[in-house]
C-alpha cells in the first residue's frame, strides 16, 4: 500500500490556509498600524526625555535637544542642522507628526527653548503631547 497526500488533500490544506490568511489580514494590518504609532510616540518622548537629561547633565558641555528632520525623529547636540552628535528614529509613513520644531534644553533645568505642542496622527489613533515652559510633558 503507498502512503502519501493526493493532490486534492493539497489543495484543501491550501485552501483552508487561504481562507484563515484572508480572514486574519484587516487584523493584522490594524496591528501594525497600532503598533507603528505606539512605537513612535514612545520614540518621541524617548529623545525628548533624554535629550532634556543631557542636557541637565552637562554632557559634553554642549547644547541638547530634538527636531523632525527629513521624516526622522532626531536627537542632536549643537544643532539640527548640522549635529555634532545625533541618534535618529525613522518614523513609519502611516504616521504623521507635526509641531515638532528645532528645541534644545536648558542646562541644570531642562528647560526647552519654546514650549512643543506636538500632534501625532495616524489612520489608527491620534496623540498630543505637550512639554511645557518648566519641560514637564503631557500626553492626550
Amino acid at each position: 500500500m503507498k502512503k502519501g497526500v493526493t493532490f486534492i488533500e493539497l489543495l484543501l490544506v491550501i485552501s483552508i490556509v487561504a481562507i484563515i490568511g484572508a480572514a486574519t489580514s484587516p487584523f493584522i494590518s490594524r496591528f501594525v498600524l497600532q503598533n507603528n504609532h505606539t512605537n513612535a510616540i514612545n520614540r518621541l518622548i524617548s529623545s525628548i526625555r533624554k535629550a532634556q537629561n543631557y542636557a541637565m547633565d552637562g554632557k559634553n558641555d554642549e547644547v541638547w535637544g530634538v527636531c523632525l528632520s527629513s521624516g526622522n525623529i532626531r536627537l542632536f547636540s549643537g544643532s539640527c542642522d548640522t549635529p555634532s552628535f545625533s541618534e535618529e528614529f525613522d518614523v513609519p509613513e502611516s504616521v504623521s507628526i507635526t509641531g515638532l520644531n528645532e528645541t534644545t534644553f536648558s542646562k541644570l533645568r531642562g528647560e526647552p527653548s519654546s514650549v512643543l505642542n506636538i500632534s501625532m496622527n495616524s489612520d489608527i489613533d491620534s496623540v498630543n503631547l505637550v512639554v511645557n515652559s518648566a519641560g514637564g510633558m503631557e500626553i492626550n
